[in-house]
């Protein structure tokens, strides 16, 4: 953990303090940081810097861009299967519902049902 040199200061004035205020106190402190001189800090005392919020935050709008995301691709997912399941409706319905039309009887070689005078003679 890095300290600016104003925070080194203060804790500087706070040590001087406390060794002339209680000598006896000192005196335990400074066995207790030779006794635990190497020795990690247990993970639940650690304290969060900035660097590790910023990861952590970072790691939130990573989560969340990828959340959101999925919820994109399902939506237009689901608007294709809407889409398909209306078309195949549609085209369920629109064939019941085309009644047989009555067969034209043809009087001549057209389309248009008229007699063909081309072939009259």
């Amino acid at each position: 953990m890095s300290l600016t040199h104003r925070e080194r200061n203060q804790l500087y004035r706070i040590e001087s303090g406390l060794l002339r205020s209680d000598p006896k106190l000192a005196s335990m402190l400074t066995v207790f940081a030779s006794l635990s001189a190497g020795q990690c800090m247990p993970a639940g005392e650690q304290v969060a810097t900035w660097g590790h919020i910023a990861t952590w935050l970072t790691r939130i709008r990573q989560a969340a861009a990828l959340i959101a995301e999925a919820i994109t691709a399902m939506a237009a997912a689901f608007g294709l299967l809407a889409y398909a399941v209306r078309t195949l409706l549609c085209a369920l319905v629109g064939r019941r519902a085309r009644r047989p039309q009555p067969a034209r009887q043809q009087t001549g070689p057209g389309t248009d049902g008229r007699p063909n005078p081309a072939g009259w003679s």
